[in-house]
């Protein structure tokens, strides 16, 4: 069922979808920033999570459903949150307080997705998101999922994209701000591309190299999820060591992404290592794992760069970045998912002119 299951994302993903998902992040970011005072100073952590939450729940249930985002969502899917802690692998139904608020966040979860879907059934609305999808799937043998299936995999989806793209927009803010010379440079990509145009497009997003090696070199120093596990099915042997069945083995990113003989000078922030034609994460595709790798690598990562992508591409053109003196930008390991250490605090200023390449 589950080989199954990971089949229906791929039809969510699929070029159509891809280009309405470009389309809804455009519009998110230029909601969300043209609010921004001219200037001020923001936390670069709170404002990622929550930007990518109005992004990824657009993206999964639609405009509808984010145009009347309430506090109650903001509410439910914080106890969710609440109960993703390292105990929750261990002993996942511990009769804990905050176990108990997430199960019954959970069930109001999908009290309100199953009143999405009755909706769009008995009005025949055909929505262009990853909730469409699901609907419109079945397993081979005919049956259609339940909407307590299609909350599950909303919610999972919607986790591991928040969550990871949250703490990869933080951390790409505060090394632009800590490179600024990167960041002129970064700037003069989106003006040789867009010039005075300001009508982004899927195409646009595809065609900035110097973007997509920044969020890969963020991705490298700072992955969010700094080890990974698997249990062995068979046993097999590799490079003299056995591997029984049941036991666990481990992949740290934390490690591989640090290794000088694949990434020389790991501790230097250096995007264009993956400008390079022979690159470092295709000479060992197998060290380069902020998404896993092989078989079991996260389908999402188009979804997460291209969302990244846009956020940045807006931010870029419309505003330049400081670090607040005296603040520590520092990996916070006491979390599951390893963001920057509060406060991260940026000073931010708009641009008088987008395109401005002289200005930065």
């Amino acid at each position: 069922i589950m080989k199954e299951q990971l089949g229906f994302f791929h039809e969510a993903l699929r070029e159509a979808r891809m280009r309405t998902y470009a389309n809804g992040f455009i519009e998110e970011a230029e909601e969300y920033f043209g609010a921004w005072d001219d200037f001020g100073m923001i936390d670069m952590y709170d404002v990622g999570n929550e930007l990518t939450i109005y992004t990824s729940s657009r993206s999964l249930l639609g405009p509808a459903f984010r145009a009347k985002l309430s506090g109650e969502f903001a509410r439910l899917y914080q106890d969710m949150e609440g109960g993703l802690s390292a105990l929750a692998f261990l002993a996942p139904y511990l009769p804990t307080p905050s176990f108990r608020k997430r199960d019954k966040a959970r069930e109001r979860m999908v009290e309100l997705i199953t009143k999405i879907v009755n909706e769009r059934r008995a009005s025949g609305f055909v929505g262009d998101d990853m909730l469409q999808s699901l609907m419109e799937a079945s397993y081979k043998d005919g049956r259609k999922l339940s909407e307590d299936e299609i909350t599950g995999l909303l919610l999972t989806i919607m986790f591991a994209g928040h969550h990871t793209s949250g703490v990869t927009f933080s951390w790409m803010g505060i090394l632009l701000a800590q490179h600024p010379e990167w960041m002129a440079e970064l700037r003069a990509e989106q003006q040789a591309l867009l010039g005075d145009r300001d009508d982004l497009t899927l195409e646009d997003l595809r065609a900035m190299p110097k973007l997509e090696a920044t969020i890969k070199e963020v991705l490298r120093m700072y992955p969010p999820i700094i080890v990974m596990m698997r249990k062995v099915v068979n046993d097999f042997e590799f490079a003299g060591y056995d591997f029984p069945h049941g036991s666990m083995i481990f992949a740290a990113p934390a490690v591989s992404h640090y290794m000088p003989e694949v990434f020389p000078e790991p501790h230097k922030f250096d995007p264009t290592r993956f400008l390079d034609p022979v690159n470092a994460d295709k000479k060992n595709p197998m060290a380069w794992i902020p998404f896993g790798a092989g078989r079991h690598r996260c389908m999402g990562i188009v979804f997460a760069q291209l969302q990244l992508r846009a956020l940045w591409s807006h931010l870029l053109r419309n505003f330049d970045f400081e670090l607040v003196e005296g603040d520590v930008y520092e990996p916070d390991y006491s979390r599951l998912l390893v963001g920057p250490r509060h406060p991260c605090r940026l000073r931010y200023r708009r641009r008088r002119s987008k395109t401005s390449v002289a200005a930065a």
